[in-house]
């Protein structure tokens, strides 16, 4: 019979299946077209099962080419489809009829005679440069099975530049495999696993999972229940074939396969395939990759996977094997208590469906050249360029070696939390589904050190061009280890967010303290950058504060922190010599480690220093930051809390979002957009269809979005419109508010609680070094400015030693030869160097003193209660004297020269006054480091305005540190303030307005970049 222009016997054409006699239509009437921009390649797809061996059979007999070469990947395959080519497919199919066959070749040394060659692409590798130019000018006709394998190095050498048609047989249409071939969907047949399900050609299997201990029982169930079908069982390795060997050998008839049993002498156990294995009694056959291809066993119903499989291509071959038709038999697939299998056989499936039209099949073969342009961009460059300072080759996708090549710019992981059906083999397939659904041309890569990666070029289009195409390439990488505690680290080039992903079976990002532990790396830790957003109401600040300074612990306030979480940091970390060991970024958000400090890893180092993490990551060091404790912490859920308003931050967008509603566009600013909660908000004002409801739940990420209208996305007006709104709109959720107070922020609840409001230690806190207890203040008798029976002592003209002020006053024993500690008295360890030091107190002064060395200026405000025996720690006793410091601040930081304090008259005259019974002449104490006496009116006056000069110049200048000393003596008790802070919200009221007094007070010095000492009793 004719069949597009060939003669086919009829009864042959009768006994091939439909999908089989149009793929050979459709191959027939390309090999009648000449060689044309036109008539490129042909692909026929054909899903493993379906007869792609009696296509190749046909097609290579019927077609009026010459010479054909017939090529596939492995030896076992060559040979069964030698076998095939060579007469049993016709045997089989047309017994008895008499058709005419050409001489076929298993030897492709010499291809002078007419015929079909038959061989693999492992020989064609081993051919040099000649030998390949020689075959590519003998031959009509390539056929090139494609099988499951991934693309061979020499596809590109051989397939361009060759004239000669060029037939693709495939039964996974991948892109990455096709796309170094010119196929066009006019001469393109693809035959999908949905199809042939619908017509009967093959049988969906079922999956089940099992435990392992009952893997007998299920077997001999099934084939209890399924009469003449055997189980086949794929192991991993030959210690599991033993295993599965030694559990199974007395329950059934068995065969075990394995290159290594060669001359073992149990019966049951062979190195290779036996010859009709189909015919042989055996139930149970196991083996490593040694049926996966190439062995036809019809019976065979019931699979077993002891193992994720690592590739989709490789599953898809395995199952291929029982889902051929048999009688009535339904094939069925086992694994061991997770469904990876069947999770990456879905997302084959998915693929498969999407290919399941006319129009989609075009798109895809449409699709293939835009790949081609990725490989004719390859190819276009030198095999080898000197760049920088050295002589590189050129880029090849096919032979990429990771282990060899890969360099990671910064080592910067996000690590995850996973679902207990995790499984790195899913998570490997489902990416590089992911890019093959984007276009791109991607591979996956399994490593030594359990690295899985997926390589991706992808050819983005330009956003600058409207109405013209133009390509902007790039290579990316996603990489990818399991870790302890179920935890995986992924690096991604993207910086794409991979947390929550359900199809992933990816959770929430590894805890901020866990990742905090980065911290424990050396003896100690410094903070130079942090951000954090708001997780209440935030009318009167910002949605969102960064900071950066050289040491931020030193500027944290914690009670301003508590009112949002954090979201990155960066630090450095010290050894004991303060020499730097490492520096990082850490993301709270993404669960981000970013390597700061080494560059360039290649997979060795990065192995490493994955394993580094893993280890300081999984500890349970305690961290203390006061910096990062100060910020907002994650609370209990609570789903029975009212949402009250949701904020949404779309301030990172270039320009607004276009948002399309029953074909109505509208509008969103790129800005925070805030919703009022009422039963649900509207998206869109006055547009019913765009309201949005709230649900909260007890499973992570706690918060979901209710759309029941459709609603499409655009991030710019004419750009791809994009379904997944609800995604979008969750990623970019800012915050909610709830009731009581709580927020919901980045998958966490989160409430405003006060430093104090929990057992507040102040010694691991950044008061530690600010309340100070100091002994010399807390002493009978000990006042203020020594004031006795109604005068201010004089003695000496110094000071009253009974007085607070004899204490500020001993620093000037600087100007002294050789000073000890004691004649410097308590306060000279935090002043050390003083070279100034001048009392002005009385009227409207600036402070009772004021010191300074040449690197600090220092102003001192005293107070001196009368409980010398127990002061606890109320706010009142620090009140007056504290106003007073913070009421003088602008005298302290003020850049104007001119600005002289209030008190400047009386300063030029002796203390307490010019009038008192007992007066000290000289306010000025010490000056550039000397004792100070005055000649006579004119010269006091002459020397206050050079000192104040050099406190003016002081007050200015940025190299010089300001602080204010506030000193409360026989009042305050710093063990008491830590003792009852200790106790949190039991604490005496007392004592907790006296740490939200300190807290005003340091913020306000902080905020104008002066330090705060409070000097109090111990």
């Amino acid at each position: 019979m004719n069949v597009s222009g060939f003669s086919i016997d009829s009864i042959l054409w009768k006994n091939l299946r439909t999908c089989q006699q149009e793929s050979i239509k459709k191959a027939l009437s390309y090999l009648k077209k000449q060689l044309t921009e036109d008539a490129k390649s042909c692909l026929i797809s054909l899903p493993t099962g379906a007869g792609k061996s009696g296509v190749i059979s046909v097609i290579s007999h019927k077609c009026s080419q010459k010479k054909v070469l017939v090529l596939c990947h492995r030896r076992a395959v060559c040979d069964q489809l030698h076998s095939e080519i060579n007469g049993n497919f016709f045997y089989e199919r047309a017994e008895g009829a008499s058709i005419s066959l050409k001489h076929v070749f298993d030897n492709i040394d010499d291809v002078s005679k007419n015929g079909i060659y038959v061989s693999t692409f492992q020989k064609l590798q081993r051919f040099n440069s000649e030998e390949l130019e020689r075959l590519k000018q003998e031959i009509d006709l390539i056929i090139i099975d494609e099988g499951h394998s991934e693309p061979s190095p020499v596809w590109r050498t051989l397939v361009r530049g060759m004239d000669a048609h060029k037939i693709v047989i495939t039964a996974t249409p991948y892109r990455n495999d096709l796309f170094q071939f010119d196929i066009t969907a006019d001469f393109s047949y693809i035959y999908t696993f949905e199809k042939a399900l619908l017509d009967n050609v093959l049988k969906e299997p079922e999956f089940e999972s099992i435990e392992l201990r009952n893997l007998s029982t299920s077997i001999r169930s099934f084939l209890t229940d399924n009469p003449g079908t055997k189980c086949i069982i794929k192991c991993n390795s030959i210690s599991d074939i033993e295993d599965y060997y030694n559990q199974l050998n007395k329950d059934f008839n068995l065969l075990a396969i394995h290159e290594r049993f060669k001359k073992d002498p149990r019966n049951n156990v062979k190195s290779a395939v036996p010859a009709n294995l189909r015919k042989s009694q055996y139930e149970v056959i196991i083996h490593q990759r040694k049926l996966d291809e190439g062995v036809d066993v019809p019976q065979a119903k019931l699979l077993v996977l002891t193992y994720p499989v690592n590739s989709g291509r490789e599953l898809v071959q395995t199952i291929g094997r029982v889902v051929r038709v048999y009688e009535e038999f339904k094939p069925k697939v086992i694994e061991f208590i997770h469904n990876h299998n069947e999770k990456m056989w879905k997302n084959y499936r998915r693929f498969d469906k999407s290919l399941n039209s006319p129009s989609a099949v075009k798109k895809f073969i449409s699709s293939l050249d835009s790949n081609k342009l990725i490989e004719l961009y390859l190819e276009a460059f030198p095999d080898a360029s000197y760049y920088g300072n050295r002589f590189l080759r050129k880029f090849d996708f096919n032979d990429f070696k990771p282990e060899h090549s890969l360099n990671i710019p910064t080592a910067s992981i996000c690590f995850l939390n996973t679902s207990s059906d995790f499984s790195i083999e899913l998570l490997s397939d489902t990416l590089y589904w992911r890019c093959n659904n984007d276009g791109e041309l991607a591979k996956k890569f399994t490593t030594q050190f359990g690295i899985n990666i997926v390589i991706s070029i992808a050819f983005n289009r330009s956003k600058f061009l409207s109405d013209q195409f133009f390509f902007e390439p790039s290579l990316e990488v996603t990489l990818f280890k399991e870790l302890s505690n179920n935890v995986v680290a992924i690096y991604d080039s993207r910086g794409r967010r991979f947390s929550f992903d359900a199809e992933l079976n990816l959770g929430s990002a590894v805890p901020q303290d866990k990742l905090f532990n980065i911290l424990s790396i050396g003896v100690s830790a410094v903070t130079k950058e942090a951000s954090s957003k708001s997780v209440s109401s935030a009318r009167r600040r910002p949605e969102s504060i960064a900071i950066k300074g050289h040491n931020l612990e030193q500027v944290a306030d914690q009670q301003a922190n508590t009112s949002y979480r954090l979201s990155t940091a960066k630090l450095d970390t010290y050894d004991k010599s303060n020499i730097k060991l490492g520096s990082y970024y850490v993301g709270v958000d993404a669960g981000r480690i970013s390597d700061q400090k080494e560059k360039s890893f290649n997979l060795n180092d990065l192995n490493d220093w994955l394993a580094m993490m893993d280890k300081i990551i999984s500890s349970d060091t305690f961290i203390n930051s006061p910096l990062i404790d100060s910020y907002a912490k994650p609370v209990t859920v609570d789903t029975n809390l009212s949402v009250e308003s949701v904020i949404f931050d779309f301030s990172s967008f270039e320009s607004p979002l276009s948002i399309l509603i029953n074909d109505t566009r509208h509008h969103i600013d790129n800005d925070f957009l805030y919703k009022e909660y009422k039963n649900g908000f509207l998206l869109i004002p006055e547009v019913e269809e765009s309201r949005i409801t709230v649900e909260l739940r007890n499973d992570e990420p706690n918060l979901n979005l209710i759309i029941n209208h459709k609603i499409s996305y655009s991030l710019y007006d004419d750009g791809e419109l994009h379904e997944d709104i609800v995604s979008f709109l969750t990623k970019h959720l800012h915050k909610a508010l709830l009731e009581n107070g709580i927020g919901y922020a980045q998958e966490k609840f989160y409430q405003i609680k006060l430093p104090t409001e929990g057992s507040f230690d102040l010694s691991n806190s950044s008061l530690t070094n600010i309340v100070i207890g100091m002994d010399e203040l807390l002493r009978d008798k000990l006042n203020e400015k020594g004031f006795n029976n109604k005068v201010y002592q004089v003695i000496n003209q110094n000071f009253s030693s009974n007085s607070v002020f004899y204490l500020l006053d001993q620093l000037k024993a600087n100007g002294l030869p050789n000073p000890t500690r004691s004649d410097l008295g308590p306060f000279g360890p935090y002043l050390p160097n003083v070279d100034l030091v001048i009392n002005t107190d009385m009227g409207t002064e600036p402070a009772d003193f004021i010191l300074s060395s040449k690197n600090k200026l220092v102003y001192v405000h005293i107070k001196c209660g009368t409980t010398a025996t127990r002061p606890q720690s109320s706010a009142g006793a620090l009140a007056e004297v504290g106003s007073q410091a913070i009421k003088n601040m602008e005298i302290l930081v003020s850049g104007n020269e001119l600005l002289k304090p209030g008190n400047w008259s009386l300063l030029s005259t002796a203390w307490p006054t010019a009038g008192a019974t007992q007066k000290m002449h000289e306010r000025i104490r010490l000056f550039e480091g000397k004792h100070y006496k005055a000649l006579n009116s004119q010269d006091r006056e002459a020397k206050l305005e050079e000192v104040w000069e050099v406190i003016s110049h002081r007050r200015r200048s940025t190299a010089v540190r300001k602080e204010i000393w506030i000193v409360s003596a026989n009042s305050f008790s710093a063990k008491h303030f830590r003792s009852q802070l200790l106790k949190g919200q039991n604490a005496n009221s007392e004592t907790l307005q006296a740490y939200q007094l300190i807290n005003s007070w340091v913020s306000t010095a902080h905020s104008n970049d002066v330090d705060i000492k409070i000097f109090v009793s111990p």
